[in-house]
């Protein structure tokens, strides 16, 4: 079963909010700054990351990004 990798840049988070909409497993928008949180995720020098089974959502909030700060990449086959 293939893995992919969720990779977020949150310190260029506009705080626009359709990530949580359409991937809601994944992110959720955190009250104190606005901006969104990977949930599960850790962080990776400047970033956070998350492995994932199934990209669909995933892609998803790639997809609706207004910032592009959101990628998922193929960690495994």
């Amino acid at each position: 079963m293939a893995k992919f990798k969720i990779v977020y840049d949150r310190s260029n988070c506009i705080c626009a909010g359709p990530c949580a909409a359409v991937a809601p497993e994944h992110f959720e928008i955190d009250p104190s700054d606005g901006k969104a949180n990977l949930k599960g995720g850790k962080q990776e020098g400047a970033n956070w990351v998350k492995e994932i089974d199934d990209d669909s959502t995933a892609n998803q909030s790639v997809d609706v990004c207004p910032a592009a700060v959101i990628s998922v990449k193929k960690i495994q086959d």
